[in-house]
């Protein structure tokens, strides 16, 4: 009987150490779990702040349009139209 080329240097183990999972000790998944947490209070803290600032920003437009609308009103109240003498506006 011959050995076949590939088996020569092949470990007979290995396939099966390949196949088992890693084993992780009880720390090790609670420091992965509270990294996942952080990283979730991060994004949740982000786009709060994202969406605090949007908020802002549209306030701020309102804000804006309401004083132009302001000074159009008080423009045309300071400036109203003198008649002219033969009554044409």
């Amino acid at each position: 009987m011959v050995t076949r080329p590939k088996n020569a240097t092949t470990h007979p183990g290995a396939i099966l150490q390949d196949a088992q999972r890693v084993r992780r000790t009880k720390e090790e998944i609670e420091e992965e779990k509270e990294v996942k947490r952080e990283e979730t209070r991060a994004k949740l803290k982000k786009m709060a702040a994202e969406k605090t600032r949007k908020a802002n920003g549209e306030a701020y437009l309102a804000q804006l349009d309401a004083m132009e609308d302001a000074a159009i009103a008080n423009a045309h109240s300071e400036f109203p139209r003198q008649k002219l003498k033969n009554g044409l506006q």
